[in-house]
């Protein structure tokens, strides 16, 4: 008896998955349910959860297992608050790179040049303020192309969600030095408890600079040709087209200035 094509498809096994083996967490009974067996190369995976729940510790405990791997790591603070302390220990470490852009808005474009050089396993875009469909689309092919994990660490859902192929974990801070991480989309959902080795990472003030008034009465000052005095010009200011690059993290240190020695 002849079988139609519709027919002979029910009858026959479906073909194996072609899964491309993930970035690992360092966290077993994440990278247990995630499908890929970690963070998916390739592909956006979106971690969000309220302020304070534990985001940045675990995209801490991501990097640290990539760098233990010899994996390069380009971590993007849009919002500029990350404190050196939490994440000095990498001082001695190879391929590790903090970025801060002077405006938030071109964090977007610094993902696209790490993207784009093919040189990390692993990208994190933090505090970025939310993403068209179209930059996050771009952001995926790129990390695509250059087999590179991409992640997006936001306050709430909503970032880049519209992507179908997006995985999106949620944090949330159960306890002291305990968080819970709940597989939303792209792999078994579960809800994954990690202990964190130290305290959640801290962030800086995210209210605006004051601006440094020391030594202004000390600056150098000089006479115009009508005899008046005139202060000298200030140093020019970088510009937003030229984010700040703080790495190799041997030189993510805090300072005050060259006065106080702080």
């Amino acid at each position: 008896m002849a079988l139609s094509l519709a027919e002979l498809t029910r009858l026959l096994p479906p073909p194996p998955a072609r899964t491309v083996p993930g970035l690992p967490t360092g966290i077993a009974a994440l990278d247990a349910v995630l499908l890929s067996g970690g963070l998916p190369r390739g592909r956006l995976t979106e971690v969000t959860g309220a302020l304070g729940s534990g985001k940045t510790t675990l995209a801490r405990a991501i990097v640290e297992n990539t760098v233990k791997d010899r994996g390069w790591v380009a971590y993007i603070d849009a919002q500029r608050t990350l404190d050196a302390r939490d994440w000095v220990h990498l001082g001695d470490a190879q391929g590790v790179w903090m970025i801060r852009p002077h405006d938030a808005t071109r964090s977007a474009w610094c993902a696209d040049i790490l993207l784009r050089s093919g040189a990390f396993a692993l990208v994190i875009l933090d505090g970025a303020p939310t993403l068209s469909k179209a930059t996050a689309v771009r952001l995926t092919g790129l990390a695509r192309e250059s087999n590179a994990a991409f992640v997006l660490l936001g306050d709430h859902a909503g970032a880049a969600t519209q992507l179908g192929g997006a995985v999106r974990l949620v944090v949330e801070k159960k306890k002291k030095n305990t968080i819970a991480v709940r597989v939303d989309k792209g792999g078994t959902l579960k809800t994954v408890e990690m202990e964190c080795v130290i305290a959640v990472t801290r962030r800086l003030g995210v209210h605006p600079e004051a601006a440094d008034r020391r030594g202004a009465a000390r600056e150098p000052v000089s006479g115009n040709r009508h005899g008046r005095r005139q202060r000298a010009a200030s140093p020019p200011v970088h510009s937003a087209e030229q984010p700040i690059v703080i790495g190799p993290p041997t030189e993510f240190e805090v300072k005050c200035c060259s006065r106080c020695g702080a």
